[in-house]
Formats: structure tokens, sequence, C-alpha cells
């Protein structure tokens, strides 16, 4: 769970970028803060499940009206450990 205070920074973080947000599927302005993060993984192949390696955490947002949801990577946010995000952009 998210503290007040995760919640209040994410929230700013995500008005700041995306000051005129509205949902693509039904044009709503009403979005909900997850309670938590996603932790998408990255696979070379779709071969099988692979568990543990590369990752992009996200933050999630859900449309009030519809249920759609939207990711935002932490990354990009600016709310990783600098040694996180610096992995992710590091060229391969």
């Amino acid at each position: 769970m998210l503290t007040e205070d995760q919640r209040k920074e994410l929230a700013n973080e995500l008005n700041i970028r995306i000051p005129d947000l509205t949902c693509p599927m039904c044009k709503s302005k009403n979005f909900i803060l997850a309670d938590g993060y996603f932790n998408n993984t990255i696979q070379d192949n779709f071969q099988g499940l692979s568990i543990g390696g590369p990752s992009i955490p996200t933050i999630p947002i859900v449309c009030g009206q519809c249920g759609f949801v939207s990711q935002h990577a932490l990354g990009v946010l600016g709310k990783l450990p600098k040694d996180q995000t610096n992995e992710q952009n590091e060229p391969k």
C-alpha cells in the first residue's frame, strides 16, 4: 500500500507531466491512482514465462468512469533510486 506522502508525490508528478489527462476510451478526466506498483518483466521471446531479470516498474492509474488502466514508468517520473534508473537507461 502506498503511503499518503507517496500518493501525493506521484499524483503531483503526473499532474505536472500530464496537465490535461483525459481517458483515451471514454474522455473522462476522473482518474484514481492505484494503491501499489506494477513490475513489468521484459522478455526476449514468447517461448515461456521468465521470472526475474530486467523489468519496468510502473504506477498504474485507473479511469474512474470506464476502468481503463494506464501505466507510467517510475524511472521516467524520477521515482526510482539512481542505480535502478541508470540500469534501465543503459544501452544494450
